[in-house]
């Protein structure tokens, strides 16, 4: 069986035995919700091993205890000193008048993942108003793509199972999503891709789908890819909120517009 330690990914752990999901939920139960295969798509992916514990306020080394006893071998930290950070990055910047609520444990609850929620409502936000969202567990993966987007954050426990996040604008956004589309070859065209994964391109159409599916389906078919092989997607547009996932998973892609409401994409491994 594999070797997990603190860096190791909780989809990789998932992906080897899906009753990790009971041992994980041993430090923060609403890891159970990893049992919900969209939840587990759009999470699990983003978190490791020491980001886990972090969300659950745990320590790196209880978490890898629980996994060695159902059979993981583990490398333990010598020095885990682990421990929930309330503060997250904190200035003094936070506007502590100008507070706008986002409860997402509804949006957990219906097995949706709440990162679309979150970064709509920041959209409509100005920059001295600060977004405080409820949750049962601080969104260490999506704070740590919102400080790349020039956002800082801290957290709050006010009672037992409830975590208050403050999100507020203190910088200039890195050009993440300029630069993701460039980070794949930069050398091969659209073209260039077609001639070269030609006999060897898996296609889908995702343009007719309600939201959040195309994302479920284009996650699901780069996973069933086989190796040498790439994933040709007919899309409305450029699907923004992929991007990061596609990055996570280490895929690149290439776009291609027909017209407004026509998108084709060839994904493919780096």
């Amino acid at each position: 069986m594999m070797i997990v330690n603190r860096e190791t990914k909780i989809s990789e752990i998932l992906k080897e035995n899906m009753d990790a999901v009971d041992a994980i939920a041993t430090i923060n139960k609403n890891f159970l919700k990893l049992k919900n295969p969209f939840l587990r798509k759009m999470l699990a992916p983003r978190v490791t091993v020491a980001s886990a514990v972090q969300i659950g306020n745990s320590k790196v080394n209880v978490l890898l205890k629980s996994l060695e006893e159902i059979g993981f071998q583990v490398e333990y930290d010598k020095e885990d000193n682990s421990e929930i950070n309330n503060n997250g990055e904190t200035t003094n910047n936070m506007s502590t008048e100008k507070i706008v609520d986002l409860d997402v444990r509804p949006v957990l609850d219906m097995g949706t993942d709440p990162f679309n929620v979150i970064m709509e409502t920041l959209k409509t936000m100005n920059d001295d108003e600060t977004l405080r969202i409820i949750n049962t567990f601080e969104p260490i993966p999506l704070l740590n793509i919102l400080k790349g987007k020039g956002y800082e954050y801290k957290s709050e426990r006010p009672e037992e199972g409830i975590v208050h996040t403050f999100l507020w604008k203190s910088g200039e956004e890195k050009k993440e999503e300029e630069e993701l589309v460039d980070v794949n070859a930069p050398d091969l065209s659209y073209e260039d891709l077609e001639r070269k994964y030609d006999g060897r391109l898996m296609e889908i159409d995702v343009r007719d789908l309600e939201m959040p599916m195309p994302m479920v389906t284009i996650l699901e078919a780069i996973e069933t890819l086989e190796e040498g092989h790439a994933l040709y997607v007919h899309h409305k547009r450029l699907p923004q909120y992929l991007l990061p996932e596609l990055k996570q998973r280490e895929f690149d892609y290439k776009a291609q517009e027909v017209d407004d409401d026509n998108m084709k994409l060839i994904i493919y491994r780096k």
